[in-house]
């Protein structure tokens, strides 16, 4: 083939070899400097009672009534996020003022024996006293962590301790450009800044309500971001699913899958809530032995990605979740000294929603 036919084959192969390709897109951390964003976390979960056991001083108690039971909890958590300085994919110094912190929990019990119906309800509010603070977050690259500090220098330091900087869900992007339909592997172990956005907010029940079932106020259980340990299993991944139009912004689309599983020994927190819980007629001297939770997640979602301004635009993501409570006590009622075990089975819905404007 001589040079003339080699370049007028080439000339008409180019475009079609262009037209097969997928474009890529590089999905990245990159606000402005100095630039604001205020930031809407909401988690909704909702979950009912499928089984419960008791024994009563090492015996099966006695027959169980007829019980329903369903427990809900909404959390808020609103901020404004202020990128002082960036460094590579992420922020070298954020200031994060908490403009509301909430979570409202709520349980219905409805029991009947023997004819007779017996229903109760308990609704709990918990706040933060992080509400109305800010938070300033240093990158401190000799530790590779970062500094936390309240600005101005005011508050309980301990708040601090338990804190996390990324709220734009970082987690979940690709490590490089990425083409429509190219999926990765998204770290399990990372996705507690997905799950519980924020990290301990500090958020503790403002009463400790109506002691409810054995004498367990449910309201010290805390939200789903409290049940979190640090040892997420299972796995995640992330999809590109090229871009779109969202209100004049052209956002890249990344679809995520989660199958995780995890578990959380809560008896300080539990016992912590004990104290202040208003026990049954007749009982005294309660103390919880252990009370763990295990609980598995399958959730989707969808985070989309405004790729003008190089933070998170929306998130949403939901799916079916489990928890088992495995739960001792002792007590004394009525001078009798009983050691009590309970086991539930609970099964529900939780869904997460994110927006930054």
């Amino acid at each position: 083939m001589n040079t003339k036919k080699t370049l007028l084959l080439s000339a008409l192969l180019f475009p079609a070899v262009l037209a097969f390709r997928l474009p890529a897109a590089k999905v990245r951390f990159a606000p402005a400097e100095g630039t604001s964003t205020v930031k809407t976390f909401v988690h909704e979960s909702e979950f009912a009672l499928d089984n419960m056991s008791v024994k009563i001083n090492g015996q099966e108690g006695p027959a169980m009534p007829e019980m329903d039971m369903t427990m809900t909890s909404n959390q808020r958590i609103v901020v404004t996020d202020e990128y002082v300085a960036n460094r590579d994919g992420a922020p070298k110094k954020l200031r994060r003022r908490f403009d509301e912190l909430g979570n409202d929990m709520s349980m219905v019990m409805k029991m009947e024996m023997m004819g007779q119906s017996n229903d109760q309800s308990n609704t709990v509010k918990a706040t933060s006293e992080l509400t109305g603070k800010t938070v300033v977050f240093t990158w401190d690259e000799e530790a590779k962590d970062y500094r936390k500090a309240f600005d101005p220098e005011e508050g309980d330091s301990d708040l601090l301790e338990d804190l996390t900087e990324d709220m734009d869900l970082r987690v979940l992007l690709p490590k490089g450009e990425v083409a429509e339909g190219e999926e990765w592997e998204i770290d399990v172990k990372e996705l507690g800044s997905v799950l519980a956005p924020g990290g301990n907010l500090a958020l503790v029940p403002e009463e400790a309500g109506e002691a409810m079932g054995m004498g367990a106020n449910m309201s010290g259980m805390g939200s789903l971001s409290d049940w979190l340990g640090e040892l997420l299993e299972g796995n995640a991944k992330g999809t590109f699913a090229g871009t779109r139009k969202v209100a004049d912004k052209e956002v890249a689309v990344i679809k995520v899958t989660a199958k995780v599983h995890g578990s959380k020994d809560m008896t300080d927190m539990v016992s912590e809530a004990m104290e202040k819980a208003e026990l049954p007629p007749g009982a005294n001297d309660m103390k919880i032995d252990h009370m763990d939770i295990e609980f598995k997640m399958d959730s989707e979602g969808e985070l989309l990605w405004d790729l003008a301004a190089g933070r998170m635009h929306s998130f949403e993501m939901s799916g079916p979740m489990t928890a088992n409570i495995d739960m001792a006590m002792k007590m004394s009622v009525q001078g009798q000294n009983l050691s009590i075990e309970q086991a539930m089975e609970m099964s529900g819905t939780s869904t997460m929603t994110a927006k930054a404007n």
